[in-house]
């Protein structure tokens, strides 16, 4: 570029000029292009105090051209664009609204919304909308584990996964860190279909009869050996358990406090700008 063999030299007058009066604005100039100025000043804000020659060179170089470029689109814009499509100030000041707007309301929702939900809240909204909590996925509660199909640990392991024992369940989690055996179970938590056969190899074409005969389920696919055993499920179409809803429904109640409360506050806005006089309309409703 044709700036880079001059730009060394320039930084070391900038450098020297970054210690002197400001006032000069012309001396102090790099590019001028119609009544925009690049002045060594702004250029030097640009760079940090601790680059190297080499380093502060390339950056000023880089800047230099794209402070150019910039202004050259900027003055052909303005030579070859109709007025109208120039006229950008009410457009800003509507953008400058909207995010004076926003920011606003999201601190007011900050400091005044309630975010505490009552499990009471929750089946209520859960019970009064009971048509829209019908599941479009199967759901299982499962535990499942794989292990190298040729572990001298894998008789003990089966042994503690198919136990009923809740200290055996314990052994099993603990075996299964210990040998570095993959595994899962929260007996609370629902898991779709999808993400369950994410985790395991099963090759399942009739999910629904899966579910209703299989309860537990071994086989060995790639040197591995898989353990699932189901819990409970829920087919499509079934009422979708509380418990699988309880985070989404906590969030809609919130959510709909937000809405309440920022209605509430345009409200209460409009209203008090009606009684102090803030407001002054000159028409009147038909």
């Amino acid at each position: 570029m044709i700036y880079t063999i001059r730009i060394i030299g320039f930084l070391c007058i900038c450098l020297v000029a970054a210690s002197c009066n400001w006032d000069d604005d012309r001396a102090q100039l790099i590019a001028e292009i119609g009544d925009k100025q690049l002045t060594w000043k702004e250029l030097s804000e640009i760079i940090p105090d601790n680059s190297s020659a080499e380093d502060s060179a390339s950056l000023a170089d880089h800047y230099i051209q794209d402070w150019i470029t910039k202004q050259l689109i900027i003055s052909k814009a303005e030579s070859s664009l109709p007025e109208e499509l120039q006229s950008f100030e009410e457009m800003i000041e509507n953008y400058r609204s909207s995010l004076m707007i926003y920011a606003f309301e999201q601190e007011w929702v900050r400091q005044k919304l309630d975010t505490v939900v009552s499990e009471q809240e929750i089946e209520q909204y859960y019970n009064d909308n009971e048509k829209n909590f019908q599941l479009k996925d199967y759901i299982l509660k499962v535990k499942f584990t794989a292990l190298a199909a040729d572990s001298k640990y894998v008789t003990q392991l089966k042994k503690l996964f198919n136990s009923t024992k809740p200290e055996d369940l314990v052994k099993w989690e603990q075996m299964c860190v210990e040998i570095g055996a993959s595994y899962y179970f929260n007996e609370e938590d629902w898991m779709k279909w999808d993400e369950f056969i994410k985790q395991v190899p099963l090759e399942v074409y009739d999910i629904e009869g899966f579910l209703k005969k299989q309860k537990t389920i071994e086989f060995e696919k790639d040197n591995n050996l898989y353990l699932i055993s189901v819990t409970d499920y829920q087919l499509t179409g079934s009422r979708s358990p509380l418990s699988f809803e309880r985070d989404k429904i906590k969030s809609m109640i919130i959510n709909k406090r937000k809405l309440v409360l920022l209605e509430t506050m345009r409200n209460d806005l409009y209203t008090k700008g009606e009684q102090d006089g803030s407001i002054k309309l000159y028409y009147t409703k038909k």
